[in-house]
């Protein structure tokens, strides 16, 4: 019977954990659209900012109490329903801190509120 070496078994043991760490880092999948929206996002319109909140299904406007249906209508796009109109939003994320949203309407910067 062969006697591995200590440099041997150090070497099969570094690569079955350099293999696992590899595994681990490349199987984490990053947080969706979906995800990354959630969450309180500071807003500027007319001269004006504000905080919106958004839940699964809700953007809450500042502390005024009120609030809007949003749902999504694929990977990229909500739908909000405010005032009585709906309006089809793309929504891309720079990083996890900034949402781009895009509609007819024009194009909003969002920071992720701290």
């Amino acid at each position: 019977m062969k006697r591995l070496s200590a440099t041997r078994v150090l070497s099969a043991l570094s690569t079955v954990m350099v293999t696992v760490l590899m595994t681990g880092c490349l199987g984490t999948a990053e947080p969706s659209k979906q995800e990354l929206i959630l969450g309180a996002w500071e807003a500027s319109a007319q001269g004006q900012s504000f905080v919106l909140t958004y839940s699964a299904s809700e953007v809450a406007i500042g502390s005024s109490g009120m609030s809007f249906h949003y749902e999504w209508v694929d990977n990229d796009h909500i739908r909000l329903d405010a005032l009585g109109q709906s309006v089809i939003t793309e929504v891309e994320f720079t990083t996890p801190d900034v949402m781009i949203q895009r509609s007819s309407q024009g194009t909003q910067t969002l920071r992720r509120a701290n």
